[in-house]
């Protein structure tokens, strides 16, 4: 009874640890991803509002650029599998968004869609 006890006091230290730990690759693979999915966007775009051999070439440069998103989500599910919740990792992308900004506008910017 008393591991059960300390096990269960301990888990907040080891998630806490876990996002402590991962953090710094967590947060890069955050940012690449956010910027591949945001090239793609605007390639995307590009090329449909005007077709063209080179806003084709950019749309497959910025899907083969999406590759990046993978890796973010095979760590992302690996951090899942080591104990962490959804609302830690979304903890620790936040943190990732807010070290790059260096002010409101460069959050809002980051957070914020444009078409």
């Amino acid at each position: 009874m008393a591991g059960i006890a300390i096990g269960w006091l301990a888990l907040p230290l080891w998630r806490d640890g876990l996002m402590t730990w991962h953090q710094q690759r967590y947060g890069l693979l955050v940012e690449q991803c956010d910027s591949a999915m945001r090239d793609h966007l605007q390639a995307k775009l590009q090329a449909a509002n005007a077709p063209s051999r080179e806003t084709g070439m950019a749309l497959y440069a910025g899907e083969v650029g999406l590759i990046v998103c993978q890796d973010y989500d095979l760590y992302q599910k690996r951090l899942l599998q080591w104990g962490l919740s959804e609302n830690e990792l979304a903890q620790m992308r936040l943190k990732a968004i807010e070290a790059r900004a260096d002010d409101l506008d460069e959050v809002v910017a980051t957070h914020e869609i444009r078409f």
